[in-house]
């Protein structure tokens, strides 16, 4: 099937818009139609589900575009959240690429695709979606559970795909190859059939060799759109995509002793592979997507939008367990572990809309009036069991099998989860504005029931909502105040005083933010900056040597970020995140928990882009820049309350437009990216209590040819 589909992308028949192609947005400025039909950054719709300025929004949202992605040569979604302030990105560093794992203002964030959720599977199946297929990431910092209905306090990540551009014509190809074997072939083709009928296909192929001696990731993809009505008060676009990972790369840990801990050793090399070459994690996933959007003309519209997902996966690991053997006899011998699981995952996600406008005096409304549902069934066989153990530093390996079916797993139990779990929600938002004001209020009920296993499913109803008051003023300052709650349920069984099981309750947000907004005047500078609190209650609680938990946790997170996006004089152009934060546990079922941080939290960072793109003159068309990367301190254990260390890393890219050369090249483009330039060896995350750790990815540098239409 692989090498069918490299064919038939060089042909250009079966393809995925690629990232690689996307131009810089000073493009965008000059009137330049690129194939990824971007809006200006400037502009979010994730945050009122409505297009609006950011600078007029009272809520902070961070914007990722294609361009900033195929600048940046970014692989995952994990890594474009890099440059997001209060976004903790990478939690299980270079070995844990089949996920995107990350938290946002200290808080674990749903994501979003095409304004639907991507829900999750019962265990270690969760959707992935290829960043070539996207147009567009916004990131929607705090509660938003008022528009989307489960969603965590932190925020969200809301994609966007490529979808029909109104052009006779067009498409890309591009090709990339890097350290560790990566390599990427993407293509994207669309255009007119008729008169109202535009059509897009996309697809990629594209892996790698992972950092870890044995792990390897293998992707096949390809998704097609087609929009009826173009142009018309009604279209009709469907989309439909499917993705392949034969191979999903490395889901290992390290030992905490040899990375971050001391071992009389030394360290562990970060290529040391704790498992097996047997090791195994593969995923399917299917989608059909439908948005249905109809005028009715004088400022009322309708949109009506869903989506059927269904996900496979297959897994067989031996992995470090964390402990050495015995650290009276040997320094190096540590315990191994192993589990297998088999998992299918299907969902269903509606969102029905009607928005409007009208004047009442000298106010100016938009409403927004909308039903959503999802429902989510799934189904994990798994088993964990023993392994034989490891020489960390001396490994011999091939002493046992890979257990590739939970019922292969050695001293294993299998077992059987099948969750279901199903939300409605109707919710009403009203944007008044009047002159230099704009105030946002919002409403939303939500009835929701979780069923697992023998425990008593968990039904619940709840109201959350969002008020929020900006003003701007004639010299580009926009204060801004707002609060918003969210309830999120969660999965877990908790045991009653009676000894009686039931499903855990949602956990339950709210946040107060604090904040300005500064656009430059006369450019296009946009400067935000932002202080919150959340607080987060109904949290579970672990009970020791048991398989439930109590619910009484609640936890706070309180930070201060600034971002700014700036088109700099003499052909720059600048960007800037920064944040601090801290979070904690402040009252919980165990009082020793209180005051403890929250694993894989860290306390903030800053990140910085340069970049040097003239757009007149003898260097037109060649662009050079870098970027600086500052994580700070990460907690790491509650036993000990210690945090792993801050850590800076440095990138760079340069890239060179060879139609500048000779018109018979035009649209042909050369790119290098390299990240972690200085190959910094340091560990990203651990989990001291299970004596887990995680080494970040060293220096990749990866060349890119691309050729556009």
């Amino acid at each position: 099937m692989k090498q069918h589909l490299v064919s038939a992308l060089l042909l250009g028949t079966a393809v995925i818009g690629s990232p690689a192609l996307a131009q810089n947005q000073a493009d965008l400025e000059d009137g330049t139609i690129v194939v990824t039909g971007q809006r200006p950054r400037t502009e979010a719709s994730a945050g009122t589900k409505s297009a609006a300025p950011i600078a007029e929004t009272p809520q902070s949202i961070s914007v990722i575009s294609a361009a900033d992605i195929a600048d940046l040569g970014l692989q995952n979604l994990n890594q474009a959240l890099r440059f997001v302030a209060g976004a903790t990105t990478e939690q299980r560093g270079s070995s844990a690429e089949v996920y995107d794992q990350f938290k946002l203002r200290g808080f674990d964030a749903p994501q979003f695709l095409d304004g639907l959720k991507l829900i999750e599977g019962a265990g270690y199946l969760a959707p992935q979606i290829d960043v070539s297929r996207l147009d567009r990431i916004e990131v929607v910092k705090g509660p938003a559970s008022v528009l989307y209905g489960q969603s965590g306090p932190g925020g969200l990540v809301a994609m966007s795909s490529k979808l029909p551009l109104d052009r006779d014509f067009y498409g890309a190809v591009s090709g990339s190859y890097g350290s560790y074997d990566q390599y990427r072939a993407d293509a994207d083709v669309g255009g007119r059939a008729g008169s109202s009928i535009l059509w897009r296909v996309n697809g990629t192929v594209n892996g790698a060799h992972t950092q870890q001696d044995f792990g390897k990731r293998e992707r096949e993809a390809i998704s097609g759109a087609v929009t009826s009505g173009a142009g018309h008060a009604t279209s009709l676009t469907l989309l439909g995509a499917y993705s392949h990972d034969p191979y999903n790369g490395t889901y290992g840990v390290f030992p905490a002793s040899g990375t971050f801990l001391a071992n009389p050793n030394g360290q562990i090399p970060t290529t040391r592979d704790f498992g097996e070459p047997g090791n195994v994690f593969k995923r399917e996933q299917v989608a059909g997507t439908y948005i249905l959007n109809h005028d009715f003309g004088s400022g009322w519209s309708f949109r009506a939008s869903g989506r059927y997902q269904h996900a496979t996966s297959n897994l067989g690991i031996v992995y470090a367990s964390g402990s050495l053997t015995n650290s009276a006899t040997s320094t190096t011998l540590y315990d191994r572990a192993s589990y297998a699981t088999r998992e299918r995952s299907d969902s269903w996600v509606f969102d029905h809309q009607v928005r409007g406008s009208f004047t009442t005096g000298p106010l100016t409304h938009a409403v927004l009036l909308g039903v959503d549902h999802q429902a989510g069934h799934a189904r994990e066989v798994y088993a964990f069991g023993t392994a034989t153990p490891l020489d960390g530093y001396r490994p011999v390996y091939g002493t046992m099998a890979v257990p590739l079916t939970p019922e292969t797993v050695p001293g294993g139990t299998v077992g059987v989860l099948a969750p279901r779990k199903t939300q409605t929600g109707l919710y009403a938002q009203d944007e008044i504005s009047t002159g230099g004001l704009r105030v946002v209020l919002s409403g939303r009920q939500d009835w929701a029931r979780t069923t697992a296993g023998s425990a008593a499913p968990e039904t619940s109803q709840k109201f959350t909502y969002r008020a929020g008051v900006l003003y701007t003023t004639g010299f580009g300052l926009a204060p801004y105040a707002s609060y918003s709650t969210s309830f999120e349920p969660q999965s877990g069984t908790v045991q009653n005083a009676d000894g009686t099981l039931r499903q855990a309750k949602p956990s339950l947000g709210k946040q107060i933010e604090l904040g300005a907004k500064y656009t430059v005047p006369g450019t296009k500078i946009l400067v935000t900056a932002a202080w919150f609190q959340i607080d987060q209650t109904n949290l579970l609680t672990a009970i020791p040597n048991s398989l439930f938990a109590l619910q009484s946790g609640k936890v706070r997170s309180t930070g201060f970020e600034v971002e700014a996006n700036a088109p700099l004089p003499y052909d720059f152009n600048g960007k800037l995140a920064y944040s601090r934060q801290k979070v904690r546990t402040i009252a919980d079922a165990d009082p020793a928990n209180i005051g403890n941080g929250i694993l894989g939290v860290g306390r903030g960072g800053v990140s910085a882009n340069l970049e040097w793109a003239p757009r007149h003159g003898a260097w037109q068309g060649f662009a050079i820049g870098g970027a600086v990367r500052h994580v700070d301190s990460i907690y790491a254990g509650t036993s000990a309350r210690v945090s792993t260390p801050g850590f800076t890393l440095f990138d760079g890219q340069v890239r060179y437009d060879l139609g500048r050369l000779a018109p018979r090249l035009e649209g042909l483009t050369l790119g290098v990216n390299a990240a972690n330039i200085f190959d910094k060896k340091y560990v990203t995350t651990c989990y001291l209590d299970y004596a887990w750790c995680w080494y970040g990815n060293r220096r990749t540098v990866q060349g890119t040819i691309a050729y556009r239409w």
